[in-house]
């Protein structure tokens, strides 16, 4: 194999993973091409790709919530040998895996590995939340 063609949505982490593909390429001269499609189009881009059975990608970064469709419809490899023998599966939170990677949820078949999991971050002003007159005023 001398290139490799990922396709992903057109934003961010996509430029990152492009850039990941770079270094890549430059210490095994396989190029890496991340395609990278516009959100409205991005789901019908690949299953209308997937259903002409087409070449034009060799691996997607698809949405966790295409996981049913495109397991279902064969558009997706059992991958869970590969990620369980070579520990890969160990590298994320089982929560992480389980909602990102499994289907049906509970079976121990992964069609996926997660990218990147979706997070919560909290912020709070801590003048508010520890001042003695405004948890008073909270009672």
């Amino acid at each position: 194999m001398t290139e490799l063609t990922i396709l992903w949505a057109q934003w961010d982490p996509a430029d990152y993973l492009q850039e990941i593909g770079n270094m890549y390429e430059a210490e095994t001269g396989i190029k890496i091409n991340v395609v990278q499609e516009p959100w409205g189009s991005f789901g019908d881009l690949f299953f209308t790709e997937m259903s002409a059975q087409g070449t034009s990608y060799d691996m997607v970064v698809g949405d966790s919530q295409w996981l049913g469709q495109a397991t279902t419809e064969g558009h997706y490899l059992d991958l869970t040998d590969f990620l369980t023998s070579e520990g890969i599966a160990e590298t994320v939170t089982p929560a992480t895996l389980t909602y990102y990677g499994e289907y049906p949820t509970g079976s121990g078949t992964y069609w996926a590995y997660p990218t990147e999991g979706d997070a919560n971050g909290w912020a709070y002003r801590k003048d508010l939340f520890e001042n003695p007159d405004e948890m008073a005023a909270f009672e």
